[in-house]
């Protein structure tokens, strides 16, 4: 997977300065559910830039290493990532990313991967290796737009519908929305079939009964931070009040637990859960001062991992150690 994550992330970070929108129509017109990471809108905000400077040691020295591999800076040229899928996470689904690529050099870092294939597939090449078991197949479009799965089938599904050879998502069926370009939001998903994508997730429970969600995380106005907004639309006007009351018993459960976790209580006041008709929304504020808590505190119990796991090797004993090797 890091190999395969690595060659998309370089494969996106030459988006050039003017945007390559990805369309509704190039996604399947059966898809489930779409998400939109739109990198521009972010890097423009002022969260973008906190982001930036919020980076630890660990997060600059893998995009040094990045940069240094393949010249490209990704605080700078990452425009639009765009994933969709037909059903549940199982399932997988098919990425988009637009962009300007060095088609020769990316297909050649590609070409480092296990059991790496490039075959012809119409006026383009298919480059798919293994990963963990699993195929990978990457395909670019044209030197703005490349096509990424490990289903080889919904790679060439996508750019078929890309060259308008099969008929994609209409506007009516309501994820143009979540693709199209919004300064203020950075970040959007939305399903339709939402038992479907929880499958047996315990946590994903709540958001089975409803028809569908949109979840969207923007800049949030008049102080730096992020606005959180979920809305769920529900198949009945009683399920929705079902929905409405599962949200307020958790968020006064989290809030009765302020002794054992301030931070989250905390959090859980600041939620605002209003409900019209079938539509249940939820509406968080993250000002900047408690996403710095948040950074913080990860950063904390990642180093506080680290370091416990380099103190149990240090006291393994001697003989769990391999033996060295005798010199000859």
């Amino acid at each position: 997977m890091r190999k395969w994550f690595s060659v998309f992330l370089m494969a996106v970070c030459g988006a050039s300065a003017v945007r390559a929108q990805i369309d509704v129509r190039h996604c399947p017109a059966d898809a489930k559910w779409v998400m939109h990471l739109d990198v521009k809108a972010l890097s423009a905000a002022p969260m973008g830039r906190f982001i930036q400077k919020s980076l630890d040691a660990e997060a600059l020295r893998r995009m040094d290493a990045l940069k240094a591999m393949s010249g490209i800076d990704l605080t700078n040229d990452v425009d639009s990532v765009v994933l969709c899928g037909k059903g549940g996470a199982q399932a997988g689904g098919v990425m988009y990313a637009s962009g300007r690529f060095d088609i020769a050099k990316l297909t050649a870092i590609a070409g480092g991967g296990k059991e790496f294939q490039n075959r012809v597939f119409g006026k383009r090449s298919l480059l798919s290796w293994s990963d963990h078991g699993k195929r990978t197949a990457l395909c670019f479009v044209d030197p703005t737009l490349v096509v990424m799965s490990q289903n080889e089938k919904q790679v060439e599904e996508a750019v078929d519908l890309i060259d308008g050879k099969k008929p994609g998502m209409g506007a009516e069926q309501g994820f143009a929305k979540v693709l199209a370009h919004d300064t203020g939001r950075f970040f959007s998903f939305q399903a339709n079939n939402l038992e479907a994508l929880a499958g047996s997730n315990p946590q994903f429970q709540l958001f089975k009964q409803a028809e569908a969600m949109l979840f969207e995380l923007g800049q949030l106005e008049g102080a730096n931070g992020i606005d959180c907004s979920l809305a769920l639309k529900a198949p009945n006007v009683e399920m929705a009040q079902q929905l409405n009351q599962a949200a307020l018993g958790l968020q006064a459960l989290v809030m009765l637990q302020a002794a054992q976790n301030p931070d989250a209580a905390a959090l859980a006041q600041g939620v605002k859960v209003a409900l019209q008709d079938t539509v249940l929304t939820v509406n968080l504020k993250l000002p900047e001062e408690t996403l710095k808590k948040m950074m913080q505190l990860q950063v904390a119990q990642r180093e506080a991992a680290q370091a416990a796991r380099q103190a149990k090797r240090e006291a393994a004993p001697d003989a769990a150690k391999q033996p060295e090797r005798p010199a000859f």
